[in-house]
């Protein structure tokens, strides 16, 4: 066979795996928008139901969302499926999991601990962990740990679901573990490890011993009325939207492709087999780690739902997300409760260190504070602050408008990072559009 004629057979064939399924799977109409909205808000389940209609949302999937202003609950809508094989629909109590908007609430226990007098994010993490302090951790503090200043994005041994259900094993490896630059000199995503490093602490910090779930189920979820949990119970696991990705749509990549430099770079990099430029994501063990634990067949399973992955696999709805968010952006208080001190908030709204390059994505410039990744609004502004999930997950609290963002989809875009996805940056606007008019017309 010609040259030419084994490029053009290669064409062909590429041209029909990448359209054929499309055209041989079900059509989905544009769904039914469902939920509430206060009045004046309306403007925002346009939006929802536009990006239906553009494609940015997809059918066959299933979205929510939901907004808190002020202390009080202004949007819950969602549409889609929870199970698109299945034909169910998203409802009203579907729950989603979060993928790394978890780390928001890793980071929202911690600084509770913190809050209680219990921990100080100054001192050594081997203060309250001695075994810790091995193979170069020694200085390493909980500010650097929740900071993704540890060094640590990824442990040596190999994981295994069967290491994730003793979390002494988990333990060991970590306290083994070396730092792979010098601890504290800059920052690095520590996509699954976080998790596990911040359960260690926890169950060395709370009095009660324990671990990060159980803490948040005992003291957010349940009195605060929040649905959240790290660690699904099997009963609750029945009504978690499946997580079996719903692709982006070959357009989709290629618009991220030509409009997203970092979905280029981790593309590139996930295609690549050896280590380059210093950038920890091409590393072997590092992808090998990411890929197992976010593995949506794995997360369909209740049985390893039950286990805590602390970084990954919390599950909520979109309204628990918007409205924990909403009470940080509210000063921490729900009604007489108190979440989070204003203290503790100001720290995250005041931050000015600015954005440094991520030691782990290519370089891309962000900052956290207390594990909160910060999005700086201007110089008389307070930051936002929350956590970006895979895919599109969102939980940010706005302090400046008192609002609280949670969004939750089983498509995941490939542009999928923090406020930028087109999603929820147009329901953000839509949002924010309806709230100014509002203020204006109270005025």
């Amino acid at each position: 066979m010609s040259l030419l004629r084994q490029s053009l057979l290669v064409i062909v064939t590429a041209i029909l795996v990448t359209f054929l399924p499309s055209y041989l799977s079900p059509r989905y109409p544009v769904p039914e928008i469902f939920g509430t909205v206060a009045p004046g808000f309306e403007e925002v389940v346009d939006t929802f139901r536009e990006s239906f209609e553009l494609g940015w949302e997809k059918p066959e999937a299933g979205s929510a969302y939901s907004v808190y202003y002020k202390g009080d609950k202004v949007v819950d809508i969602w549409a889609g499926y929870a199970d698109q094989e299945a034909k169910i629909l998203w409802k009203e109590n579907t729950m989603s999991v979060m993928y790394s908007t978890s780390k928001g609430f890793c980071a929202l226990v911690v600084a509770m601990l913190a809050d209680r007098g219990l921990l100080d994010f100054k001192k050594p993490v081997n203060h309250y962990w001695p075994e810790f302090a091995q193979n170069g951790k020694e200085k390493i503090t909980v500010e650097m740990l929740m900071e993704h200043e540890a060094a640590l994005p990824y442990f040596p041994e190999a994981m295994t679901f069967d290491m994730l259900r003793d979390p002494t094993a988990m333990d060991k490896v970590i306290e083994n573990a070396k730092p792979l630059w010098e601890p504290g000199t800059g920052h690095g995503y520590h996509a699954i490890s976080l998790g596990f490093l911040v359960n260690g602490l926890v169950r060395r910090v709370d009095p009660e011993k324990r671990t990060v779930g159980q803490f948040l189920d005992d003291e957010v979820a349940k009195p605060f009325e929040i649905d959240v949990f790290i660690g699904t119970p099997p009963i609750e696991s029945l009504r978690v939207s499946r997580t079996v990705i719903v692709e982006a749509y070959f357009f989709d990549k290629v618009y991220a492709f030509a409009t997203s430099w970092l979905y280029r770079q981790i593309l590139s990099a996930f295609i690549l087999q050896t280590p380059a430029d210093g950038n920890i994501i091409k590393e072997r063990r590092y992808r090998h780690q990411l890929l197992l634990l976010s593995q949506t067949e794995r997360q369909v399973d209740s049985d390893i739902r039950q286990l805590e992955m602390p970084a990954v696999n919390g599950v909520a709805t979109a309204r628990a997300i918007a409205k924990t968010f909403g009470i940080l952006a509210n000063g921490g208080k729900l009604g007489d409760k108190t979440l989070l001190s204003e203290e503790m908030i100001d720290a995250y709204s005041f931050d000015r260190r600015g954005e440094t390059p991520d030691l782990c994505l290519f370089g891309l410039k962000t900052r956290w504070k207390y594990g909160m990744h910060l999005i700086p609004q201007g110089e008389n502004e307070k930051n936002l602050f929350g956590s970006p999930g895979g895919g599109g997950q969102v939980g940010y609290a706005d302090p400046n408008r008192v609002i609280g963002y949670g969004y939750v989809t089983r498509f995941m875009s490939p542009e999928g990072w923090a406020l930028y996805d087109p999603r929820i940056r147009r329901l953000q606007e839509s949002t924010l559009s309806a709230i100014t008019k509002l203020e204006t017309r109270g005025k």
